[in-house]
């Protein structure tokens, strides 16, 4: 060999990984959620909306699951990076082709046509053979970005598992308290026509005036209208229940989820650190860091020369001959423009861009656990408070309205204990609501299940 130099150069950096090494981003990670309020664990389980012990809330979560669009876009996306990384695993293996090829000759009355040129049928069959030496592991690092990528789409589709499922959880709770607040709606109504029906009476026989009469007339056109918008809002989310569970609106049934029977589940928060490895979203940006630093690989792999081998044979008829090619060429890429140098940077940015993506999306995590924390904390007081409240208006009106009955008070009383306990009622359903949606944002901000 007269010139061993650049050969042994090319074989001494062939072999050494251009793709950095992967290092999981520092970020603050606290000790413990502020305040602590009972050990962390690791026990959510898997199907977690199951511990509201509700049927059809089981239900309708596991149809959403099997049935919703965006789901099935999802496992339609993972087979697409699937294909993808079929693709790029493609050139570490060797190409081969086949071409046949057959020309048909007449000399027959043509003069000047030489007489060596022969009719007849001619036909030829080639075999090609071709092949890139990964010296520098451009092939092998795009082929490990299509790999991580796939990660990245199941790991979207783990997310999007998670934002249907508590979604789906939520809109039951929401069609739930709704129809309890119809319920509480339609009793205030009977209670507040009932009276209506007493004034009318009383002012027929002139023991009251209009302005009392029409007082209770405002309250019970006002729990109609009230009515109406509860039927409209109990609509609306059935509906959104039946896009979340893949079923077209109009035949949609929704089970009903007894409000009384939902059992409001004790959300007890891993550690802080756990959340890197147990929220879907961060193990996606994980892997598209990986992806990122597999393109950081290849991008300087094209800096360097790449090597072809190929061979061909073929074989034709009239006259019989066979031809065999060995052949190896080197591209060295001498001069673009700045173009792969630019790739190099381009790859290094985007990669710096995602490590402060993660550490966003790392932030925003442990915010979400601390609001959720904090919405299950002050929901529970206020709920207790309010229920509380809700009793004690209850009290107020039966006592209020016998005295009414029995004219011992005045219509101004009955009508307060009216307005505190159709309010109260309301206020008790909402502040419940609010526990349950404490739970499922805090199931949510925790990553869900374990399997996640």
């Amino acid at each position: 060999m007269r010139h061993p130099l650049p050969v042994l150069l090319l074989l001494s950096l062939a072999g050494c990984s251009l793709i950095p090494d992967y290092q999981r981003p520092g970020v603050p990670v606290p000790t413990q959620w502020s305040p602590q309020t009972a050990p962390a664990t690791d026990l959510t389980p898997d199907a977690w909306w199951t511990t509201f012990a509700s049927p059809a809330l089981d239900e309708l979560v596991d149809q959403a699951l099997a049935a919703n669009q965006d789901l099935a876009a999802g496992v339609a996306r993972i087979r697409q990076a699937r294909a993808v990384a079929t693709i790029a695993n493609a050139p570490l293996w060797p190409q081969l082709d086949a071409t046949w090829s057959a020309i048909d000759t007449d000399r027959s009355g043509d003069s000047n046509v030489s007489s060596t040129t022969q009719s007849g049928t001619r036909s030829s069959t080639q075999l090609t053979l071709a092949y890139e030496l990964d010296l520098f592991g451009r092939v092998s690092a795009t082929r490990e970005a299509a790999r991580s990528r796939i990660t990245v789409s199941q790991f979207d589709l783990a997310a999007l598992r998670l934002l249907t499922s508590g979604e789906t959880a939520q809109a039951v709770l929401n069609l739930a308290a709704t129809r309890e607040r119809l319920r509480l709606a339609q009793a205030n109504l009977e209670a507040t026509r009932a009276v209506l029906a007493v004034l009318e009476a009383q002012f027929a026989a002139g023991r009251i005036s209009a302005l009392e009469r029409d007082q209770q007339r405002t309250v019970v056109a006002t729990t109609e209208a009230s009515l109406a918008a509860l039927t409209q809002t109990e609509a609306s989310t059935r509906n959104q229940l039946a896009l979340l569970t893949g079923v077209a609106a109009p035949s949609f049934q929704a089970p009903d989820a007894d409000w009384a029977a939902l059992a409001l589940p004790e959300v007890v928060p891993t550690l802080p650190a756990a959340l890197l490895t147990r929220r879907p979203d961060l193990r996606r940006a994980e892997a598209e860091l990986m992806a990122a630093g597999a393109d950081i690989g290849a991008a300087r792999a094209a800096l360097y020369p790449s090597v072809q081998i190929g061979w061909d044979r073929a074989w034709t008829r009239s006259p019989t001959a066979t031809l065999t090619t060995l052949s190896a060429s080197t591209l060295a890429p001498l001069f673009h423009g700045g173009a792969l140098r630019g790739e190099v940077a381009r790859t290094q940015a985007r990669r710096e861009e995602l490590v402060a993506n993660y550490r966003q999306a790392v932030l925003t995590a442990y915010r979400e656990v601390s609001d959720a924390l904090d919405a299950q904390r002050q929901s529970a007081l206020r709920s207790a408070a309010l229920d509380q409240a809700a009793l004690a208006a209850r009290a107020a009106y039966d006592g209020a309205r016998a005295r009414f009955d029995a004219g011992a008070v005045d219509y101004s009383v009955l009508l307060d204990a009216q307005r505190s306990l159709i309010t109260a009622n309301d206020a008790a359903v909402s502040a419940r609501l609010d526990r349950f949606t404490a739970a499922v944002s805090l199931y949510r901000a925790l990553g869900g299940g374990s399997a996640a």
